[in-house]
C-alpha cells in the first residue's frame, strides 16, 4: 500500500511546551487530543493499558493535551477495530506544529488544505460537557463513581489497573 504522506516527518516540526518532539519516520500524521475518544470512540491514548512509558493518564480535566502519531489511513482503520494503537509522542499545555509545505489539516472533523504555517494549540477554557442522565438511581450512582475513579487515576491516587479492578468489581455488585 502506497504511503500518501511518506515525507510527513520531514515536512513538519512538532514542539510541546517549548521542546521539539521527534516525529517518527513512519508517521503520516500527528493528532492532538484532549478527550479520550476519536473517530466515534477510538481510545488513542489507551489509559487502560499498563504501559511503562513516562506519560500520565489522559484526562479532559487536567488542561494537558496529548500528542500521538499515526502511520496512514490503513493504521487509522486498524485503530478503529482495535488491531493497533497510536504511538504516544508527548503531553503538554502548549503544542506548536510547523508545516513546511502545504498539507491537509483537520480540526474537530473539519478538513482543509493548509499552506505552510505554524499551528499553535493550547488550552483556552473549560466547557461543561453534557452527559445523558442515568435513568435509574443505580445508573446515576455508577456514573458518579466512574467519575470519581477517573479523577483518582488522573491525580495518581490509584493506578489504571486499580481503577479497572474497582470498576469490574462495581459492575459485578451492581448487576
Amino acid at each position: 500500500m502506497d504511503r500518501t504522506f511518506a515525507d510527513f516527518p520531514w515536512q513538519t516540526r512538532v514542539e510541546v511546551d517549548g521542546v521539539e518532539i521527534e516525529v517518527p519516520e513512519d508517521a503520516e500524521g500527528v493528532l492532538v487530543a484532549n478527550i479520550g475518544s476519536y473517530m466515534g470512540g477510538v481510545d488513542l491514548w489507551q489509559n487502560e493499558d499498563e504501559t511503562h512509558d513516562n506519560f500520565d493518564p489522559q484526562s479532559m480535566h487536567d488542561k494537558i493535551l496529548e500528542v500521538v502519531s499515526i502511520s496512514g489511513a490503513w493504521h487509522l482503520g486498524k485503530l478503529q477495530v482495535g488491531l493497533s494503537r497510536a504511538r504516544r509522542l508527548a503531553q503538554g499545555q502548549s503544542i506548536k506544529i510547523q508545516l513546511f509545505s502545504a498539507l491537509p489539516v483537520q480540526i474537530d472533523g473539519e478538513p482543509w488544505f493548509q499552506q505552510p504555517c505554524t499551528l499553535a494549540i493550547s488550552h483556552h477554557g473549560q466547557a461543561f460537557m453534557l452527559r445523558r442522565a442515568a435513568e435509574e438511581p443505580l445508573g446515576h450512582a455508577a456514573a458518579i463513581i466512574t467519575d470519581v475513579l477517573e479523577n483518582a487515576e488522573t491525580n495518581r491516587v490509584i493506578t489504571a489497573s486499580q481503577k479497572r479492578a474497582l470498576l469490574q468489581e462495581m459492575a459485578l455488585k451492581l448487576s
